[in-house]
């Protein structure tokens, strides 16, 4: 009798919008099964066969690859070498010089994700990620999650309309720029980088959010979760910036003066998230508000 070995969960965790299982694979191996959660807004998207192949396919002579996640209905299944993000360590550590090096890893791969042509590929990709459109619904009154609009609401009081109303354009001029887009990851958050083995390899779990966006959606992406980070820790560490410079360094380009806009939109999705799929929480939306407000009026 044949069949697949046994696996133990060794972790599991999640909210309203992403649900997150880690099994034992044996051979220091572990198995990653992530699901949309109860209240997600839709399915991760279907990723073409033939952008699977040229992902796959992608250069392994640097420190990192892309992992494809195994469709198995609605779950994608990740084989990576360790059972916790690197999320977690800089959450509980600070940046450290890992992060540095993590983040320069991430640059080069999302580097040679966004080289890749659109066509034919990529063709069926949604235009915007999934976080944009949720943010575009947060922004314009469209959400239909309840805990979300009470959210928006108590934000736009504490920003005042006019600081409320920039990032909306931020977003809106992002999505419409068409001459910038390329096949983008769509989420790479540290929740999704895994560092494992002896040499240390950099993974990131790719395809669940995969779409046609501005380059520089994925770098704000990461932007914005360091520079939040950061202010979580409440530190001013050189680590920090660090840790940006090594990210522009292995993608080979840099936001510019315009980092901020970046940043504000991943730290705004954030707290649309959290509040809408984990807690509605008034005294967090004050002090993001006037985080947030430093931000877009840098």
């Amino acid at each position: 009798m044949t069949g697949r070995a046994p696996t133990a969960c060794v972790r599991r965790y999640g909210t309203g919008l992403l649900s997150t299982e880690v099994h034992t694979a044996g051979a220091g191996a572990y198995l990653w099964r992530r699901a949309p959660g109860p209240s997600a807004p839709c399915p991760f998207t279907p990723v073409p066969a033939a952008l699977a192949q040229a992902i796959r396919d992608l250069p392994r002579d640097g420190p990192g690859r892309c992992v494809l996640g195994r469709e198995e209905g609605g779950t994608r299944v990740y084989r990576v070498g360790g059972a916790t993000s690197v999320a977690e360590r800089v959450l509980r550590e600070g940046p450290g010089r890992g992060l540095g090096d993590t983040l320069y890893a991430v640059g080069r791969l999302l580097g040679l994700l966004h080289a890749l042509p659109e066509q034919p590929a990529a063709r069926g990709l949604p235009v915007g990620s999934a976080g944009m459109s949720r943010l575009s619904a947060w922004w314009s009154g469209r959400t239909t999650n309840d805990r979300a609009a009470t959210a928006g609401e108590l934000l736009r009081a504490e920003l005042g309309t006019d600081t409320w109303q920039r990032p909306r354009r931020w977003l809106t001029e992002a999505l419409a720029d068409s001459r910038s887009a390329v096949v983008s990851h769509g989420a790479p958050t540290l929740g999704s980088v895994i560092r494992t083995g002896p040499d240390d390899a950099v993974e990131l779990l790719t395809g669940e959010n995969l779409c046609l966006a501005p380059w520089y959606a994925d770098l704000g992406w990461l932007v914005g979760e360091v520079v939040e980070l950061a202010w979580h820790h409440g530190d001013d560490h050189p680590q920090w910036q660090a840790a940006l410079n090594a990210l522009f360094e292995g993608y080979g380009r840099d936001l510019g003066t315009h980092w901020n806009r970046a940043a504000v939109l991943r730290i705004a999705l954030h707290l649309h998230d959290y509040s809408a799929y984990v807690a509605l929480n008034p005294l967090e939306i004050r002090r993001y508000a006037s985080f947030l407000s430093r931000l877009i009026t840098l």
